[in-house]
């Protein structure tokens, strides 16, 4: 092969653009920069078509002098930083000199700026890194430039660009990171001249996360303020209640120093700090600012500047994992009586509450894809759940709506609870002379099983005296909340008997007094490869769950000690299955990595199930054993354990208040 010769790459700059411009969201988030680096205390945004058409950014910041202008476009070009050793001190967004001259490379640009000190203001027109007009005009103090066709003389990048609706996605996304960062400033975003967001300035942190996520994701949110002392290391911001939490954890802010990150570390850092308030799949809703000396960090190893490193992981991690731990046990398990309590006006706003949440769900069925793609799929989940509260029969979908017929209703999980109700119960006699003659003839377990039927009224019956409801998954308790309001409490069964198996758990392997109980008549387990390998590694570990294992040959093991929680006669095949979830469970994982996913595990195993019948004496304990918990509001794996609603509330619903 005959070797080419190495010579200058024509249109180099065109080319190396690509690493600071991909797409439009990247031209807006350097301007953007640009503007807070220039202490603007206004911003505006105005793109047109997701801004592949026309980009502008409008700031009231301190401009850029006249005979600046021209340089500010050469490439390694800045006001922020003069060598190497400044990006120890950095205390700007900008530093590298390169994104101005990758802007104007790709596209066409018209700047106008005056600083204070200037009667007039400098224009200049670019096209493809160009300069082709430079004039005198009259302009307020601070900058105006205006990005147009991007990538017009670069066709295929031009093509690659994804769908407006994506772009936009983007493009709205930085500007409500930087929105959130800087609450102090006024940002207006348009998009095709209409208004997309308006930030105004001096909110607090709250208040724009009100303006961009709206008032129930407000309203669940919590202030944390930290500030370490000898040394810069302060924490401020929000952190969500777990019941806002996303499968997406790209909802979520993390700043450093202001500039909006991507960082690994610290998102298992904070995630960690949620240990037993999250629902599995889910991740942490916050808006974190980290503040810390910048010579421990470099910002300066992504082309985007969205990934940095620090001097030392394992001290920051460690930090501030300790530091959101103290406030997520404060705000999220000790004061979690106040996120319990639930209003029934969400349920109220119609008529028909069931009408009112299956047209939601139908909606969210038809943007179904968008959804999805958005990571917004958590919505559906607690239109179910709220379905699911409704005790509601196929006849009565049917009669609501023929259109909601369509519904593939078979979709929502534990359908069961929408059975219809049996026409075939035995009926009451509601002739209440009637009734009165035959009702010493009636148990009181037998009143309390049967329904009332009656045309034009629904079918209904009394609860057990337990308060366990028929699908012996809920309870219903009378109580008074932390507010001192009574009223009723709802409590999930199994998740208030799995909180109190883990913190069981727990409590035997942190203080290496594992209560256990010799079998009846020893087991023996076969195992396969995998399995007994797991087994061999992690013997001891596994011994400390209360597992007495010893080798019998080849794959057979017996098993002489089981935990006290589980039952002498335990069958060979559920030990079979525990061994079989807890080896999946650590693939590819070691034991301590995974121990609290199989403390998860085990203590769900264990616990009472729904559709378990519980007596007086069994409800009395499982409440008393689940008020010693540390955590009594969240079981195993974060969801709740009970919600409150309040007799106040019952007053609005019933519309006995003025």
């Amino acid at each position: 092969m005959k070797r080419k010769k190495i010579e200058k790459i024509l249109n180099a700059e065109k080319i190396a653009a690509g690493e600071v411009v991909e797409r439009p969201a990247n031209v807006i988030k350097e301007l953007i920069e640009n503007s807070i680096d220039a202490e603007a205390t206004e911003i505006k945004i105005n793109i047109k078509k997701s801004g592949k058409l026309l980009i502008q950014i409008i700031d009231n910041g301190v401009g850029i002098p006249s005979e600046e202008l021209d340089i500010a476009f050469k490439r390694y070009t800045s006001s922020k930083i003069r060598s190497i050793e400044d990006l120890q001190h950095l205390s700007t967004l900008g530093f590298r000199g390169e994104a101005l001259s990758s802007i104007a490379a790709v596209s066409k640009v018209n700047i106008t700026s005056r600083t204070e000190d200037q009667k007039t203001a400098t224009q200049l027109i670019i096209e493809g890194g160009k300069v082709l007009e430079r004039n005198t005009i009259a302009s307020s103090i601070g900058t105006n430039i205006i990005i147009k066709n991007l990538f017009y003389n670069i066709p295929a990048r031009q093509k690659f660009l994804k769908s407006d609706s994506t772009e936009l996605g983007h493009i709205t996304d930085i500007i409500q990171r930087y929105s959130l960062a800087y609450p102090e400033i006024h940002f207006i975003y348009t998009h095709n001249e209409l208004t997309m967001l308006n930030c105004p300035s001096q909110n607090d942190l709250k208040t724009t996360v009100f303006h961009i996520y709206g008032k129930n994701i407000a309203k669940m949110m919590e202030d944390v303020q930290y500030q370490e002392k000898g040394y810069l290391f302060n924490l401020r911001g929000l952190i969500g209640h777990p019941e806002i939490g996303k499968k997406n954890r790209n909802y979520s802010s993390l700043f450093i120093n202001k500039r909006y990150v991507k960082s690994d570390l610290l998102f298992e850092a904070i995630k960690e700090a949620y240990e037993g308030t999250l629902m599995v799949k889910k991740n942490p809703f916050y808006v974190i600012n980290l503040e810390v000396d910048p010579s421990i960090i470099d910002f300066n190893i992504h082309p985007k500047k969205l990934h940095i490193r620090f001097e030392d992981d394992e001290f920051i991690q460690n930090k501030v994992y300790n530091i959101l731990r103290n406030f997520v046990e404060d705000y999220f398990i000790k004061k979690e009586m106040k996120y319990i309590s639930t209003s029934l006006n969400k349920y109220s706003k119609n008529e028909t509450e069931t009408y009112n949440l299956l047209n939601n769900l139908k909606e969210k069925k038809v943007q179904k894809e968008s959804i999805i793609k958005d990571g917004k799929k958590e919505d559906d989940e607690k239109i179910i759940d709220e379905i699911k509260k409704i005790d509601i029969n196929n006849e009565e979908i049917g009669s609501i709506d023929t259109n909601l017929n369509q519904l593939e209703l078979k979709e929502i999980k534990h359908s069961e609870s929408l059975k219809p109700i049996d026409n075939n119960s035995v009926q009451l006699d509601l002739n209440e002379n009637t009734f009165k003659k035959k009702s010493s003839q009636f148990s009181d377990s037998y009143i309390r099983s049967k329904l009332i039927t009656k045309e034009n009224f629904p079918k209904i019956k009394l609860i057990s005296y337990t308060g366990q409801l028929s699908n012996k998954t809920y309870i219903v308790l009378e109580g008074i909340n932390e507010n001192n309001e009574k009223g009723l409490f709802l409590l999930d069964q199994h998740a208030a008997s799995e909180r109190i198996n883990k913190e069981y758990f727990q409590n035997i392997i942190n203080n290496s007094k594992m209560i256990k109980q010799q079998l009846i008549s020893p087991l023996k387990v076969e195992l396969s490869p995998r399995e007994k390998a797991f087994l061999d590694e992690n013997l001891d570990e596994i011994k400390q769950l209360g597992f007495n294992f010893e080798s019998f040959g080849g794959n057979t093991y017996i098993l002489r000690e089981i935990p006290t929680l589980f039952n002498k006669l335990i069958e060979p095949e559920i030990i079979k299955d525990i061994i079989s979830d807890i080896t999946e469970i650590g693939k590819d994982r070691s034991f301590l990595e995974v121990k609290g996913e199989i403390i998860n595990y085990l203590s769900c195993h264990r616990s009472i199930r729904g559709g378990d019948s519980l007596s007086l004496k069994d409800i009395r304990k499982l409440l008393i054993d689940l008020a010693n918990c540390k955590n009594p509001f969240h079981c195993a794996h974060g969801r709740p354990t009970m919600k409150f609603i309040s007799f106040k509330e019952m007053d609005k619903y019933f519309k006995r208040t003025g």
